[in-house]
């Protein structure tokens, strides 16, 4: 069987226990815990916890952050799973966007949709998060998010040995750029699979190595919430 193949179908299985197993409730009856409330507590845990009871609150930077991502995939192909996971597996670098995961993560269930995750070769080399702020700093948060991304994709079964998480903050006028991306990708492709901030037009580039024993301590911390 090919090595997409065996991997994909391991996945859907492992997906399929997740929910059809008896496992007792998070706080707020929640079962699953996402990627972005894991960040969003490390800012404001009332905030998450309002967010759960009462639903979220649209807000003008909120509906500008979601216009920003709708650019970001413009002229992007929607394909079948099955197709993405080869295509994953592929020798040609490939853009997976917005792809929805979910991993048992010790005894939680994570659930995640990165902006973009560049592949290659079945491996996850660069996960892509989109911030866009007139202050063009990182911060605690995003990274929180990012490699709890990392965490869902190395829990799914991915190999993260040569995983990076770029958290790319652009000024909120470059939402509508659609260079922006490849910018982004001439900036990491020039400077290399290494820890830097690179600074192009409008953004600042945020990127990190991704390590394991750092996301397991962020989402210990989440779950005692």
């Amino acid at each position: 069987m090919d090595p997409w193949k065996q991997h994909l179908n391991q996945y859907l299985v492992a997906v399929t226990q997740l929910f059809e197993a008896d496992r007792a409730k998070l706080r707020f009856d929640r079962s699953t815990i996402a990627a972005s409330d894991v960040a969003e507590q490390f800012f404001c845990e009332k905030k998450v916890e309002m967010q759960y009871l009462r639903g979220e609150i649209e807000s003008e930077a909120k509906l500008a952050g979601t216009e920003a991502h709708e650019k970001l995939l413009e002229d992007t192909v929607q394909v079948k799973r099955e197709e993405m996971w080869q295509k994953i597996y592929g020798k040609d670098p490939v853009l997976a966007l917005e792809t929805l995961f979910f991993a048992q993560v010790k005894d939680a269930v994570i659930t995640g949709k990165p902006d973009s995750i560049l592949f290659r070769d079945g491996y996850p080399l660069v996960i892509f998060e989109y911030k866009f702020s007139k202050n063009q700093n990182a911060y605690m948060t995003h990274h929180v998010q990012a490699r709890t991304y990392g965490l869902l994709l190395e829990s799914a079964g991915f190999n993260a040995s040569y995983l990076h998480y770029a958290i790319v903050v652009a000024d909120p006028k470059a939402r509508l750029d659609k260079t922006l991306e490849k910018r982004v990708a001439a900036a990491i492709g020039k400077n290399g699979l290494k820890d830097a901030v690179l600074e192009i037009e409008n953004a600042k580039i945020y990127l990190s190595r991704y390590q394991r024993v750092d996301a397991e301590r962020d989402l210990d911390w989440a779950i005692k919430f």
